[in-house]
């Protein structure tokens, strides 16, 4: 931290109805262990990751779109989403900037968020 008053992030915590559900979704898309301890869900943080999710049990459900969201990035943007739809998201728009292309998806509680196709890394410049 640059001193004791700049803020660090520690997690994005997602407001949800179905704890156990959410925290299992999220957990086994992103490869991690998790677990319930009421009103929370716990993602472990994944290797090279400095944030990790978190979830809360809150009693009313999502209304309108989301203001802010996870962008999360995949080597096949294809398979990531087709692993999204069997653990009971859905899939929005596929969208493009430059040469970024990246599908909107929403996990079981409409919660939106992104998935990038990874960019291969430049040639080296020998």
């Amino acid at each position: 931290m640059a001193d004791d008053a700049t803020p660090a992030l520690l997690a994005t915590t997602i407001d949800c109805v179905d704890l156990e559900g959410m925290t299992d979704f999220w957990g086994t898309l992103l490869g991690v262990e998790h677990q319930v301890h009421e009103p929370f869900g716990f993602l472990a943080p994944s290797e090279g990751r400095r944030a990790t999710i978190w979830l809360q049990r809150v009693p009313e459900e999502r209304v309108g779109k989301n203001r802010v969201h996870l962008d999360l990035v995949a080597r096949d943007l294809a398979a990531a989403c087709r692993r999204v739809v069997a653990l009971g998201g859905s899939l929005g728009d596929e969208r493009s900037w430059r040469e970024f292309r990246w599908r909107t998806c929403l996990d079981p509680e409409g919660n939106e968020f992104d998935i990038m196709q990874a960019q291969d890394p430049p040639p080296d410049a020998d």
